[in-house]
C-alpha cells in the first residue's frame, strides 16, 4: 500500500499520533519497504556525529557506492502529478530550490552525471538510471524527478532539524527569486516526512 507521508495507512494503530503530518507533494512510499528504511536508520545510528553526514555519503549509501542508480526508488516513489494549479506551481518551485541547493553543495561535483536524469530522459537515451526498478511506479502521470533530487531531500532528512533548516533558509543563489518561504517550508516538510518514515520504520517490531 502506498503511504502519503501523512502516516495514514488503513487501520494503522499509530494513525492518531501522526495525523498532524502534512502530505508529501513529491513522494510516496510502501509500508512493505520498512526493511530498507531500517538499514538506513542503522547506518545513521552508526555515525558518530549526525552533523558530519554529507550529501556524498548519503548518495553512496543509496547507490551502493555509485553502482546501483535505482536503489533510491526502493525508499520512495514519485507522487502522481498534481492537477491543482497551485500544487503544480509549488512542485515546480520545489524542484528549482532543490536543484539550486544541489549546485551549492560542496559534494555536487562528485555525484555521477547519470543521477541527473529523470525517468523520461533515461528512457529516451540512457535506460537504467531511474526507470527500470520493479518497485518504481512507472505511470505516465508520476512526477518527473531525478535520483539526485531525491537523494538531496533524503540528505536533508538525515540531518538535525536545525542544520536542515539553516541549509534551506540561509543558503541562497542567484535565480532563486521565484522561491518563496512557502516553498522552503514545503521542502522542510518533505524532508521531515522522510525522516519520520525512517524513524518509525521499526515501530511494529
Amino acid at each position: 500500500m502506498i503511504l502519503g507521508y501523512d502516516g495514514v495507512e488503513g487501520n494503522d494503530k499509530n494513525d492518531s499520533a501522526v495525523s498532524h503530518l502534512p502530505l508529501s507533494l513529491l513522494f510516496g512510499s510502501k509500508k512493505s519497504k520498512d526493511f530498507i528504511r531500517r538499514e538506513y536508520k542503522q547506518y545513521l545510528q552508526e555515525q558518530d556525529n549526525k552533523e558530519d553526514i554529507t550529501f556524498a555519503s548519503v548518495a553512496k549509501f543509496w547507490t551502493s557506492n555509485f553502482t546501483d542508480y535505482t536503489r533510491i526508488w526502493e525508499l520512495v516513489e514519485p507522487q502522481l502529478q498534481p492537477i491543482d494549479k497551485r500544487e503544480i506551481e509549488l512542485v515546480g518551485s520545489l524542484r528549482i530550490l532543490v536543484q539550486s541547493l544541489i549546485k551549492m553543495n560542496e559534494d555536487a561535483s562528485t555525484i555521477p552525471q547519470k543521477l541527473l536524469s529523470t525517468s523520461q530522459e533515461a528512457s529516451a537515451g540512457a535506460p537504467g538510471e531511474c526507470c527500470n526498478s520493479t518497485t518504481r511506479n512507472t505511470s505516465v502521470r508520476t512526477l518527473e524527478i531525478s535520483p539526485i533530487e531525491v537523494l538531496y531531500v533524503v540528505y536533508l532528512a538525515s540531518l538535525p532539524l536545525d542544520v536542515r533548516r539553516d541549509i534551506v533558509y540561509n543558503n541562497s543563489n542567484e535565480g532563486e527569486d521565484k522561491v518563496d518561504d512557502t516553498t522552503r517550508e514545503q521542502l522542510l516538510a518533505e524532508a521531515a516526512l522522510i525522516s519520520y518514515a525512517i524513524e518509525s520504520c521499526d515501530a511494529d517490531l
